[in-house]
């Protein structure tokens, strides 16, 4: 049977008056529930899309995209690590040290985590005019002959630190060293950072790298080596890459290990985020299903006439399917248009802001293509489940039975 006469069936049900105004406030119901549920869950997806997003820059430009570390790095390594990628488009290559210590002032004592970089990454990890809170976000301090430090805001509350005042640096490994006498470096507080990223705040500490190594005793040697690209979203292949150049010695990490905890969290979050806002989809679909068993007792006559007219079960069940799928897809296009047209415009205007709080002041957002597909994957594959079983039973009907039928 020509398919052009199904669809115009189905059609003239979606579109018909029905004699039950239940029928159509239930329908009526299901594409709203329908439209809210695939509303709610682009609309999610791309807030946790935009705070992802965010996030992920923000550890990116203070930390890396491929780090490299080992024992004895030296500048030599560094000519071998550009050596491997020249043919990448590499943004910026600068060694550090890292290591805990202990920072000391006035009686107040903090464990924390010391990085050492040279004064030009330090100025571009914290160009940001947001980041230095107070202080400058270089190692030069004015009138004074100590080098200078720069410490997160919640470490400085803790330790009641003031730009000027004068920090002990010490190496834990020399405590309990002969006489006990553990190696202290003197600095003076240059700058205070607020970067609202986890505990970057609480436990990090900038020094200049010749310090670094004065203090921690490495000598003319790196504790590793920090490599940031003009692309990273597909840096596993330029890690392979290195690890295959390099062979053992060294451990290659890219930002997404620097960060596995982090980012393994956010991506089940966005998991179940999508999972359960599915369940939005599939109550309205219950509704669904009840209209369209209700329409079939309505039209139940009717659908006796057109199988005595020629049409087999399949053709009566077609109808059926195709006029759920109609009523469905409706709700699921209309809740996905008002939503993608809500996210470009607070993408484009941001004009729903976010309370001080938060470390951005407006609702990120941003909406991915796969997103998209993944909610009209999700979304058909459940209207067409919950219109399967009327449409089935629909399909069950005697021509004889359903003309004789009576309400």
């Amino acid at each position: 049977m020509n398919k052009n006469l199904l669809n115009w069936i189905a059609l003239r049900y979606f579109k018909s008056k029905k004699r039950t105004g239940l029928i159509s406030f239930t329908s009526y119901v299901s594409i709203i529930g329908i439209a809210l549920g695939s509303f709610a869950l682009l609309v999610t997806l791309s807030v946790l899309n935009g705070f992802e997003s965010e996030i992920t820059s923000r550890v990116i430009d203070l930390e890396s995209h491929i780090r490299i570390t080992g024992k004895g790095i030296s500048s030599e390594n560094i000519k071998l690590f550009k050596n491997i990628l020249k043919e990448e488009e590499i943004k910026d290559i600068h060694p550090f040290v890292n290591r805990k210590a202990i920072l000391s002032t006035f009686g107040n004592d903090a464990v924390v985590r010391i990085k050492a970089i040279d004064s030009l990454n330090l100025s571009s990890q914290l160009s940001h005019t947001s980041s230095i809170l107070r202080g400058t976000n270089t190692f030069s301090v004015p009138h004074s002959n100590l080098p200078g430090i720069l410490v997160g805001c919640h470490l400085a509350d803790k330790l009641a630190l003031y730009i000027g005042d004068t920090l002990n640096v010490i190496n834990p490994l020399n405590v309990g060293a002969a006489f006990n006498i553990p190696y202290v470096g003197k600095f003076v507080l240059s700058g205070i950072f607020q970067l609202d990223l986890f505990d970057y705040d609480d436990n990090l500490a900038f020094i200049e790298l010749k310090e670094g190594q004065r203090i921690f005793e490495h000598g003319d040697f790196y504790s590793g080596v920090d490599i940031k690209f003009e692309k990273y979203r597909d840096i596993d292949s330029i890690k392979e890459k290195i690890a295959l150049s390099l062979g053992e010695g060294f451990h290659i990490l890219s930002w997404e290990d620097l960060h596995k905890t982090l980012f393994g969290a956010m991506k089940l979050e966005k998991y179940g985020s999508f999972v359960a806002l599915c369940f939005i989809i599939l109550v309205a679909i219950f509704n669904l299903m009840s209209s369209l068993v209700m329409l079939v007792m309505e039209k139940i006559r009717e659908i006796g006439m057109l199988q005595a007219l020629g049409m087999n079960q399949k053709h009566i069940k077609s109808i059926f399917l195709r006029l759920g799928m109609i009523t469905g897809s409706l709700g699921l296009i209309i809740g996905l248009i008002i939503s993608l047209i809500l996210c470009l415009l607070q993408s484009a205007y941001r004009f729903i802001p976010l309370p001080p709080v938060y470390f951005i002041p407006y609702l990120p957002v941003e909406v991915h293509f796969l997103d998209i597909v993944y909610i009209l994957l999700a979304g058909t594959t459940l209207i067409f489940l919950g219109t399967t079983y009327p449409s089935w039973r629909v399909g069950k009907l005697m021509p004889l039975e359903a003309i004789q039928y009576e309400k």
